[in-house]
């Protein structure tokens, strides 16, 4: 008797199931700013519309997600009280899929052809100083919204040198390791970006060299300057990974191995070249930076809070940066030393942009 009742119990609870549909709320449409400024360089912005969580993506999506009709304008103070603004504009084809708002007449008068892939800054661009303020102002779709940063001078690092992994199980894993010294009598927020120019792989089938070079910089870590005012310490500067983690050493020249037809066989690879930048931000600047770090090291954690991205826009979403940079050229040899960053005429276009 009282199977049967749990068979008549479950029938009642498996006949009474219900499709339910849950109307999310759709959030208002916001412009999306990634921008930066520093010094003699032009500044540049990257502006797109926010997306719903559940909202699909693909290659048509995402391209419709950036903004290509905007006015933008950066503006500072000069000695004298009077304004001084540039405007920018999208650079023109072929280099408009990623739309990048810049000084075009700046790049069009550079000696190179105009805005050649890594064509070097070779004049200096007067408008964007050290310690001063700039202001940002981009109007679209009936829509204003501003931000403001300031370029911090420049502390270089002291020295800059390769060593090998301690912990690697291969003798080509090398480490970029750096002495700072850091002045007490400044605040001066730290950020580290890094790009491959060189990085080779190896297809396992053909032996075949195979281009793995970064074309954008990458994120390595934004700190405070309250952990380190007034101290000389020793840190060093990884690679991203798995899981968009940076703590990963470089490689130097090695020899891979392969199979071709049943025969093992080896091929010589070159060491890594990195492009070290080394910048120093103002305090709004490092708040939207630290959140990208901790969003980067919560990515994939199922038991992690999520996070969201603090921003310095008034009325929108990321942020607008002024970097004190200093730039370094890494060849990724054993004992390799340097304490002497990049000439101006040396840094690249994709490595400020």
């Amino acid at each position: 008797m009282m199977r049967k009742y749990l068979i008549l119990i479950f029938l009642c609870f498996i006949s009474c199931q219900e499709e339910i549909s849950l109307d999310f709320p759709v959030g208002a449409q916001q412009i999306v700013v990634e921008g930066g400024i520093e010094a003699n360089m032009p500044p540049y912005v990257i502006l797109s519309k926010n997306q719903g969580y559940f909202d699909e993506i693909n290659s048509s999506t995402y391209q419709n997600l950036f903004i290509k009709d905007a006015e933008v304008i950066v503006w500072t103070t000069k000695e004298d009280g009077t304004a001084d603004s540039v405007f920018l504009q999208p650079l023109p084809p072929p280099f408009d899929s990623i739309p990048i708002y810049t000084d075009v007449n700046y790049l069009a008068s550079l000696n190179n052809p105009p805005y050649a892939n890594n064509q070097y800054l070779n004049n200096g661009f007067n408008f964007s100083q050290e310690n001063k303020t700039y202001n940002l102002i981009v109007r679209w779709n009936n829509k204003e919204i501003t931000s403001q940063t300031t370029i911090p001078a420049i502390t270089p690092l002291d020295c800059l040198w390769v060593e090998k992994n301690e912990f690697s199980d291969v003798d080509y894993e090398f480490d970029i390791r750096a002495i700072y010294d850091d002045p007490g009598e400044t605040q001066n927020n730290i950020l580290i970006k890094y790009r491959k120019p060189i990085h080779w792989g190896v297809d396992s089938v053909t032996g075949q060299l195979k281009d793995e070079s970064d074309a954008l910089m990458e994120l390595i870590d934004a700190g405070t300057d309250i952990l380190i005012n007034g101290t000389r310490f020793e840190t060093y500067f990884p690679q991203k990974g798995d899981g968009n983690f940076p703590a990963f050493p470089y490689n130097t020249t090695r020899y891979e191995t392969y199979e071709n037809n049943g025969i093992e066989d080896s091929v010589f690879v070159p060491n890594d070249k990195v492009i070290i930048k080394f910048c120093q931000i103002d305090e709004p600047a490092l708040r939207f930076w630290r959140s990208i770090v901790r969003q980067f090291g919560s990515n994939g954690n199922p038991f992690q809070e999520p996070l969201n991205i603090v921003s310095n826009i008034n009325g929108g979403y990321g942020g607008w940066t002024g970097y004190g940079s200093v730039y370094y050229t890494i060849p990724i040899i054993d004992g390799f030393s340097t304490n002497s960053p990049l000439p101006t005429d040396s840094i690249e276009i994709t490595d400020v942009f």
